[in-house]
């Protein structure tokens, strides 16, 4: 939608936004909400526990067969010396927890902030899911953020920079009130007026772990570096993920993150 102009910005996964750029498809990312990855390998804990990449061998893996989950989970194996081969795949679509708690599969791939909170609630509350994140285990690379296309960028910088000061100003804000975040959300959206607690643990999960960095620590939330960038572009390229060069310049720009 906005790499085509039928939507001015969006939110999505980094890395993923990184392999349609090597695809042509004209996005710039602007603001990086997880420093870290959230994805990860979800298991019920009483069932099974795990501890290291290999325990994947032999186990039944749900994934959703494309987007970022895949992305992830094909660098994620590289990344171990394992491939989709070692394991049995069965393609799943969200909601992961019927498959999960119904034991259609052994494990799911998911994140941290969205699949883990919901899980959580109906597998038994806290300590009830068995949690390996991929940025433990070889997926350095940034997670979801803002973005926009480079004919916005070109066209419209005005917008742009006036977009990402209110969006942070928004993100410093539900980073430091999860609580009232939460409660706006669930009476906001549809089908979310049950599920305060959820949205909130999904928050308190991001808080503890994703949002801050050393760099959002010197700039702020949602910062954004060449570096970070070159090492998440780096992560997919030895991954096979990336199969076109791409420089850090190509796929970010941080001149909207400066204050003027």
């Amino acid at each position: 939608l906005v790499g085509n102009g039928n939507a001015e910005f969006g939110f999505g996964d980094l890395p993923t936004l990184a392999v349609a750029r090597s695809q042509n498809v004209p996005v710039v990312a602007l603001a990086a909400v997880n420093q870290q990855s959230p994805l990860g390998i979800i298991s019920l804990a009483k069932t099974l526990k795990l501890t290291k990449p290999s325990d994947l061998k032999g186990l039944t893996i749900g994934i959703h067969p494309a987007g970022s989950t895949y992305i992830f989970f094909r660098g994620f194996l590289a990344a171990n010396g394992m491939s989709e081969k070692d394991m049995t795949l069965n393609s799943v679509s969200p909601p992961y927890e019927s498959y999960l708690l119904l034991g259609r599969v052994q494990t799911v791939v998911g994140y941290l902030d969205a699949e883990v909170p919901e899980l959580e609630a109906k597998a038994g509350g806290p300590g009830s899911l068995s949690i390996m994140l991929g940025a433990d285990h070889g997926w350095k690379a940034y997670g979801s953020g803002l973005f926009t296309s480079e004919a916005m960028i070109k066209d419209k910088p005005d917008v742009v920079r006036r977009f990402v000061k209110a969006y942070r100003e928004a993100f410093d804000y539900v980073a430091a009130h999860p609580e009232e975040a939460a409660e706006i959300t669930a009476k906001a959206v549809p089908g979310y007026a049950e599920k305060k607690d959820v949205l909130l643990a999904q928050l308190k999960a991001d808080i503890a772990s994703t949002f801050n960095s050393p760099a959002t620590k010197e700039h702020g939330l949602g910062w954004m570096t060449k570096t970070q960038w070159e090492e998440t572009l780096k992560t997919l390229t030895d991954q096979g993920v990336l199969k076109t060069a791409l420089s850090a310049d190509d796929v970010f720009t941080d001149k909207f993150l400066v204050a003027e």
